[in-house]
């Protein structure tokens, strides 16, 4: 088998509302909307530039299944830059772009090759007349697509090419994500192919090292505090048995989180000091970032911290000077993780451990949430956290509940 190399991205959430970062400078927020796009156009450069024979995109090109013209259009004049330059494009659809929205029809040019979402189907990548690899894809037909569909792909007899299967799925019974076309490791390893490239998770992660190579490439750009670090895609290069990934980062924002003690500070203005000092570190990097700062430590000076208002006052102070010129820092978040000393409680500590373990134990969020789902308001609200924002809500609370014992019972 001859060697091919190619580029391999997902979850691109072109046009991204970013609706949590609307209260931002404008000046900001155009460069944070804009950063999806950009993202993308690093990977067009990038292919370009390396002469990749052809790009994956498995899955979630749009944020919403309502395809915004801007994402189309963009999209669409890089498909054409990569025509140009002879280089295909492979897409599936996902959960979030799935082929029952509604968006206005646009036409892509001849080098853009798009899955069925009626049934797995097999694209021929060919170069110069000659086959070099079958590309196996599905499109999501609906939002929701819940069944196992690894067993519609099923390997072409021709051993003489390269296999390649894309799918935006999640393991089957992982409980950090919504599941959609659920899989298992070893039924994509049985299949025979030499390459899977996955989409949905946004944590670039891989499965499997080899015969086969089962990727995620996560995101290209993050889009809030829980999608931190870098973000990007992988070029695979494939000669024969041997398959090498390198990971290339393409975020215009990046995203990260960082603590800082309170211990020792006797002071507000101490304080600050010390967040200034961490973002003058960050900023130096050259990157713009989004910032969330977790104040930790046990000290007396907690209570001041926990004041009403604080925290909102500390990150408009860090905010205030802060403008686009060549990298900005933005703190999008300040969480409250310190705690005032206590003296010794035994049964304060038996207390905790046993809230730990409920909290940990608890097998359904409408449990958790049964008083509020009976109120009609806070219900349209509820429907729409995503399992990952469940479990993060229950640690928050687990948290408050913590902090709230520990200072009642040191002012005792």
């Amino acid at each position: 088998m001859k060697h091919i190399k190619f580029i391999h991205a997902a979850d691109l959430h072109l046009d991204s509302p970013f609706v949590g970062l609307k209260h931002m400078p404008t000046d900001l927020f155009e460069v944070i909307r804009e950063s999806t796009f950009l993202a993308f156009f690093r990977i067009v450069s990038y292919a370009i530039k390396e002469k990749v024979d052809f790009i994956l995109l498995s899955g979630d090109l749009y944020d919403e299944e309502d395809r915004s013209l801007k994402a189309q259009l963009k999209l669409k004049s890089e498909f054409e830059k990569l025509d140009k330059a002879g280089i295909d494009v492979y897409v599936i659809h996902g959960n979030h772009d799935h082929m029952s929205g509604k968006w206005l029809e646009v036409e892509w040019p001849q080098n853009v090759h798009v899955f069925s979402s009626k049934m797995v189907e097999m694209k021929k990548f060919t170069k110069k007349g000659l086959p070099l690899a079958y590309i196996y894809g599905y499109s999501y037909p609906t939002r929701s697509v819940v069944e196992n569909i690894s067993n519609q792909y099923i390997k072409n007899d021709n051993s003489s090419v390269y296999h390649i299967g894309m799918l935006h799925g999640s393991i089957e019974g992982n409980k950090e994500h919504d599941v959609y076309c659920p899989f298992k490791i070893s039924e994509l390893v049985s299949k025979g192919f030499d390459y899977w490239a996955l989409g949905h998770i946004h944590k670039r992660q891989i499965l499997h090292h080899s015969n086969p190579l089962i990727a995620y490439p996560g995101n290209i750009q993050g889009r809030h505090r829980k999608e931190a670090g870098e973000k990007g895609f992988y070029i695979v290069e494939m000669n024969g048995l041997d398959i090498r990934t390198e990971f290339v980062s393409t975020e215009e924002v990046i995203w990260e989180e960082v603590e800082v003690s309170i211990e020792g500070i006797n002071n507000i203005t101490e304080l600050l000091r010390r967040c200034e000092r961490v973002m003058f570190e960050i900023k130096e990097r050259n990157k713009s970032t989004c910032l969330t700062i977790v104040l930790t430590g046990m000290d007396r000076f907690s209570s001041t911290v926990h004041a009403q208002g604080m925290e909102e006052d500390i990150v408009d102070i860090l905010n205030e000077q802060e403008n686009t010129q060549d990298h900005f820092i933005w703190v999008v978040k300040l969480i409250n993780k310190t705690i005032q000393p206590r003296e010794n409680n035994p049964k304060l500590d038996a207390f905790l451990t046993d809230l730990h373990k409920t909290v940990e134990n608890y097998t359904s969020f409408d449990e958790v949430i049964q008083p509020l789902a009976k109120h009609p308001t806070f219900r349209q609200y509820l429907e729409k956290f995503t399992l990952e924002e469940q479990k993060q809500l229950l640690k928050e609370a687990e948290q408050l509940l913590h902090r709230e014992l520990l200072q009642n019972s040191g002012s005792k």
